[in-house]
């Protein structure tokens, strides 16, 4: 895990500039047709929730965060429109910097589209306990829900001990992590530059490099324009640049890790769809947010993507089978999405009835220690194929079957589709 922060020079950034600069951003994401979800900067009609919405983009999601102590006043529907303004100027500025990817930030659908999935996350500590326990980094990633494997950007109202730092981040290119941005410091830095700069962090930037600065290796220092430079310049986020030069972090073809191939972008260039089916109650889910199915539903995916898929049926129910891009009756299934692929998924009652009744003198015996010589009934699971067999008494032989059983064999198979009734019928030889 790699630890940063980002202190800033407190340089004064204008309002007016960072409505201008991301006008522009967003006017021109739009002009280049960058595809679906292009932000669009509206102005917040959301709510912030205590929990996490349903997903609308499938695939790994960075979750924002608005964080405060426990003492601390709510101030999440005052600073909500400018969170939400911020993930949208961060994606805008990285889809002009590659039209190919951006952040896969979760979103949610609200009555004006697509914005920031925000929740709210009052810590356990008071400010005065947060602050003496250590860095605030840890203590925020320890109680974050699942932040083993989850990428948070965290807004955190709270006092600091540093007004310097403008915000922490830890992260590794394959694992968990957060993005930290300390709405209490750095008040005169854009905290839109912070959040992306503490992102790359979050990302593992530079994971395995020798690129970084000769003290600071976190960070690079071929340029101050670079939104990796250890110190903030000031000035909004459309004044810096993802990796000058592309021989560092993002997009540079060497040996150690890349950011641009981070299972937490979207590549807009490369997304497949995955369309499932559902026959009878139950859900599908999918291991990383995109599959909650009860019918059916499509969600578009990176290519190459490996998707797990699990099958949950409802009460009294059992998962039978996968058709399609999975097979086999296991109840997960792992399929990778090099093309575009279709699932479905089959579920039934758990058991159906099955009845055995016997004419003569004899028995049919089956599994589960079935053994009948009148009538008797048992709960058979469904579509499973058994098998009956009738056994005729001493001097008696099997004339034949009837109901859902047929001909004279003494061996029947039932697929248990359905509630079944079998005769045996015995005679004297």
């Amino acid at each position: 895990m790699r630890v940063t922060t980002f202190p800033g020079t407190l340089l004064g950034v204008k309002p007016s500039w960072r409505r201008a600069a991301l006008a522009v951003l967003i006017a021109a994401a739009a002009a280049l047709g960058y595809g679906p979800g292009v932000a669009h900067a509206a102005d917040w009609c959301g709510t912030v929730s205590t929990v996490d919405r349903p997903a609308v983009l499938a695939g790994n999601p960075v979750r924002v965060v608005y964080a405060l102590p426990a003492d601390g006043s709510d101030r999440s529907a005052e600073l909500a429109p400018q969170i939400s303004a911020d993930v949208d100027e961060i994606d805008a500025w990285w889809r002009l910097s590659d039209p190919t990817r951006t952040l896969r930030f979760d979103v949610a659908a609200f009555p004006c589209g697509v914005q920031a999935d925000i929740t709210a996350k009052r810590m356990q500590g008071s400010s005065a306990e947060l602050a003496a326990r250590g860095p605030l980094l840890n203590q925020i990633l320890g109680e974050l829900e699942d932040s083993g494997s989850e990428k948070y950007l965290v807004f955190y109202d709270g006092p600091v001990a540093d007004p310097r730092l403008c915000g922490q981040g830890s992260g590794s290119p394959h694992g968990g992590g957060a993005a930290i941005v300390y709405l209490a410091a750095c008040t005169s830095i854009d905290s839109a530059a912070v959040a992306a700069h503490e992102v790359l962090h979050m990302l593992g930037a530079l994971s395995g490099s020798t690129r970084g600065c000769p003290d600071n290796p976190a960070h690079v220092c071929d340029s101050t324009a670079d939104i990796l430079y250890p110190f903030a310049q000031g000035g909004p986020l459309s004044s810096h640049l993802l990796d000058l030069n592309r021989d560092d972090y993002y997009g540079h073809g060497a040996a150690w890790f890349d950011v641009r191939s981070s299972a937490w972008l979207r590549y807009l260039d490369a997304q497949v769809a995955l369309s499932v089916a559902v026959d009878g109650p139950g859900t599908l889910t999918s291991d990383a947010p995109g599959v909650l199915c009860t019918s059916a539903c499509r969600s578009e995916w990176n290519a190459g993507s490996t998707v797990v898929l699990r099958a949950e049926p409802a009460p009294r129910h059992r998962f039978v089978r996968w058709t399609g891009a999975c097979t086999g009756t296991l109840d997960s299934c792992d399929t990778t999405l090099d093309a575009a692929a279709e699932v479905r998924a089959f579920f039934a009652p758990a058991t159906f009835r099955l009845a055995v009744s016997v004419g003569g003198r004899g028995r049919v015996t089956g599994p589960g220690g079935l053994s009948c010589s009148n009538r008797c009934t048992r709960a058979a699971v469904s579509h499973r194929s058994l098998a009956l067999r009738a056994r005729p008494a001493k001097g008696w032989r099997l004339r034949g079957w009837s109901g859902a059983c047929r001909g004279s064999k003494p061996v029947c198979r039932l697929p248990m589709t359905r509630a079944s009734a079998a005769r045996a019928v015995f005679v004297r030889r």
